[in-house]
């Protein structure tokens, strides 16, 4: 298993912002808790007024795009200790597979995990598999990214 070289967790919103090309009010991660050259470790608190929250519950497409969004955290991640300015754009080029196996409530608290299978010129394979707060997985999916800058 390849070492954490994040020294500690990056938890501000505004730290995160510079890791990742999107921007409030379509931002569904809000923290990086470790990361290897192939593998991350991320957060997010689902905020009530999130706008993929439907009826106090975050939606099947806010799952797979805070899956994909985790990705871009990594991604920005590794930009950012190779001198990067600012982050890469990028965008789901396929989804191979998703399943999403429970729709979390509004205000908790979501951990995903990425790992790059594969890289090829500017697109990545990877794995997403996020966990509610008490660790049971609540969706996973294996899907294509495309970096376009």
């Amino acid at each position: 298993m390849a070492e954490n070289l994040l020294k500690e967790p990056i938890l501000e919103k505004e730290q995160i912002l510079k890791l990742i090309p999107q921007k409030p009010p379509f931002v569904m991660v809000d923290s990086l808790y470790e990361y290897t050259a192939v593998t991350g470790k991320m957060g997010f608190s689902i905020p009530t007024d999130n706008l993929l929250v439907e009826n106090g519950i975050f939606s099947e497409p806010g799952v797979i795009e805070h899956m994909a969004q985790s990705m871009s955290l990594h991604r920005g991640y590794q930009g950012f200790i190779s001198g990067l300015d600012k982050p890469k754009t990028g965008f789901i080029g396929a989804i191979k597979t998703v399943e999403v196996l429970e729709l979390p409530e509004a205000g908790s608290q979501l951990t995903t995990y990425v790992e790059i299978l594969h890289e090829i010129m500017k697109v990545t394979l990877v794995t997403a598999r996020t966990e509610d707060e008490n660790g049971n997985i609540i969706a996973t999916s294996e899907m294509k990214t495309v970096t376009v800058d």
